[in-house]
């Protein structure tokens, strides 16, 4: 490693490392099926197999057995669960405690001391699941023909973007590739550990998806588009490398470099399989090839409550996505001895049940006036009687808490997460007279800057019935002071699209950050990051888009933060990140943007009593990619 850099070496994964010296290739096990299939000359030895360093990887509790069916469920449609489970497999990954980006695909990876260039050492020897050699062309491909070519991807990404420039991909050498930013990047390996990473090698296997690339097929581009049914070559390449709506599993034919291999896709099928990759990188401290499991299933069912009735009924081995909910917890509890499971803990990301947005830059001037009032918003938390809306709605699961960061983690700050939280309708009383709120109309409601009644409406999403109902009750509780709030239920692609024009007057939403990677990727609630962070959209929409009709240039506080944020992604290590934001975060404290309620009550995740090294509680979040990160290829049955 040349002066001036770094290599990345994740504190969990230096004792991985530390095994790959001590398991030699002779050393190396396989499972049964793949043994006979040696044996019948079908496929080589696992030695050939395996890259010339395979990534190590200790068990959670103890080196496992082969075989099994790990038996899962998706709700038909766009279900991710495939990507979090068979296809959490990146250039680098998060470290199953969340606290460090560690290699996966890549072997090491060196970053220079500014965060603009990262220089991946892929593993030598590496082989997609079909036995084709992976290399530094194919990281080429997905960059030169399918991140630059226009008709596929029109705008690169931000999180591939810096200084106002998309990233440019260099070819070392065939096991090295050297990305390089105009400008610092400190989040750009952090980005690639969420589900953004995947699509670099989801777009990679350059061998297999030229075929459906017009540059290198011309002639028969129109043939394969016609087959597909499909509008254009475009779509049919897409449909192959994209994770939205599920439909790159649909594809049986990509190769991966996942522990298990597609062999029945998402579509016309009422149940997706996956079986073991033969090629996989990866080995145990014994050297026995990874994964365990055989075989993976999907049933495809038609809501979330078909997935309830199969864990209560002891056909889903291990999973939490879909099972979350206060609703279901009792439910899976009572049935843990029926269905054979135990529970583990799935950990919202986000520190908040409901967050209360009153939009600062909402296009009413008088509201703007009110909602700006940072005494306004301190006295209507003051007027919520959150020991009672835990009960009455999150069944006594939760606490009092604002938007701040979750306790045991690195920007946790006590005062700015129990500030406000006290239910006091005097002091909120005397804080909205204070603020000059203080006369009334003949029905008690106070009176605005206009002299008319301060009355808006807060949107709340219909599907998120709890979230109605709190808002119904906080709606009782503001009227006691004077304040005339109105609870709207919409649907959810209606609330997004308010949002992006800046219309909302007022938002409840689930959020305020949690752990603190999540606070450093999507900072929305933290100050104006973007459009969705529904206290200030216009003020987010500037930071993202300077040139939108529908953004405004903030002043004060909040461009101070945006600025620090600038800062921060200059960063080149987490910790220094940590530092500026624990700044921006100050500010945050201060300012109050948000009106937190409770905290977000703990959801539960089932799993058979005889599957092991399955983590006792798991961050529960796209951000994390759960199960992904805790290794599920060490998953086994006792």
């Amino acid at each position: 490693m040349g002066a001036g850099t770094r290599a990345l070496w994740g504190a969990a994964l230096i004792p991985m490392l530390l095994f790959a010296g001590a398991v030699m290739a002779a050393d190396y096990h396989e499972a049964p099926a793949l043994a006979a299939e040696v044996s019948a000359g079908k496929l080589p030895p696992v030695a050939q197999r395996l890259p010339e360093h395979p990534l190590v990887v200790k068990p959670l509790e103890k080196v496992g057995k082969y075989g099994g069916t790990w038996r899962q469920g998706v709700v038909g449609g766009g279900d991710s669960l495939m990507d979090r489970t068979i296809g959490y497999t990146r250039l680098v990954r998060w470290n199953p405690e969340w606290t460090d980006v560690v290699p996966d695909a890549a072997e090491s990876v060196d970053v220079n001391d500014d965060a603009t260039v990262f220089t991946f050492h892929l593993r030598k020897g590496m082989k997609w699941s079909d036995g084709a050699p992976f290399t530094a062309d194919d990281i080429m491909f997905w960059y030169q023909d399918v991140l630059m070519n226009q008709e596929l991807t029109p705008s690169v990404p931000r999180w591939l973007r810096a200084g106002g420039k998309p990233v440019t991909a260099e070819k070392v050498d065939a096991e090295t590739v050297r990305f390089t930013f105009a400008a610092p990047n400190g989040l750009f390996l952090p980005a690639m550990a969420t589900q953004l990473g995947s699509e670099i090698l989801a777009a990679s296997p350059s061998h297999y998806l030229k075929q459906f690339h017009k540059k290198y097929n011309p002639d028969g581009i129109d043939t394969l588009v016609k087959a597909a049914g499909v509008p254009n070559w475009t779509t049919l390449f897409q449909n192959r490398t994209v994770y939205q709506n599920g439909s790159r599993w649909r594809d049986v034919g990509r190769p991966v470099l996942d522990p298990w291999v597609l062999t029945v896709g998402y579509s016309g099928t009422s149940q997706v399989v996956a079986e073991r990759n033969p090629y996989f990188f990866k080995v145990d401290p014994e050297g026995n090839q990874l994964p365990y499991i055989d075989r993976v299933t999907y049933d495809v069912v038609g809501d979330t409550q078909g997935l309830v009735l199969k864990a209560i009924n002891g056909d889903l081995d291990m999973q939490a996505y879909g099972l979350d909910g206060i609703e279901n917890q009792a439910v899976l509890a009572q049935h843990r001895e029926q269905g054979g499971y135990r529970l583990f803990r799935a950990r919202p990301a986000y520190s908040n049940s409901m967050l209360i947005c009153l939009n600062e830059t909402v296009k009413d001037p008088n509201l703007q006036k009110v909602f700006q009032n940072r005494d306004f918003r301190i006295a209507l938390s003051y007027a919520i009687n959150r020991d009672e809306l835990n009960e009455l709605i999150y069944a006594g699961l939760s606490r009092p808490y604002q938007a701040a960061p979750r306790p045991d983690t690195a920007l946790y700050d006590e005062a700015m997460a129990t500030q406000y939280t006290e239910y006091d309708p005097a002091k909120a009383n005397q804080l909205l007279d204070a603020a000059g709120f203080d006369k009334k109309d003949g029905d008690g409601f106070r009176l605005g800057p206009d002299g008319k009644r301060i009355s808006f409406a807060i949107d709340a999403l219909a599907s998120r019935k709890y979230h109605v109902d709190a808002l119904e009750l906080i709606r009782k509780y503001w009227r006691d002071v004077g304040i005339d709030m109105q609870v709207k239920a919409i649907e959810s692609s209606f609330a997004f699209a308010r949002q992006l024009a800046n219309d909302q007057q007022g938002l409840v939403w689930l959020g305020g950050g949690g752990y603190d990677f999540l606070g450093l990727l999507d900072p929305k609630w933290y100050f104006p990051y973007e459009n969705q962070s529904a206290f200030a959209s216009a003020w987010g929409i500037w930071y993202q888009s300077p040139k939108d009709p529908n953004g405004i240039e903030p002043t004060g506080p909040a461009r101070e933060q945006q600025e620090l944020y600038e800062q921060l992604k200059a960063q080149p290590t987490t910790a220094r990140q940590i530092d500026v934001m624990k700044k921006l975060l100050a500010i945050t404290r201060d300012q109050f943007w948000v009106i937190g309620t409770v905290m977000a009550p703990d959801n539960v995740g089932v799993v058979k009593t005889n599957m092991k090294n399955v983590p006792e509680q798991l961050p529960d979040t796209v951000f994390y990619m759960t199960p992904g990160p805790s290794n599920p290829e060490t998953y086994f049955y006792e």
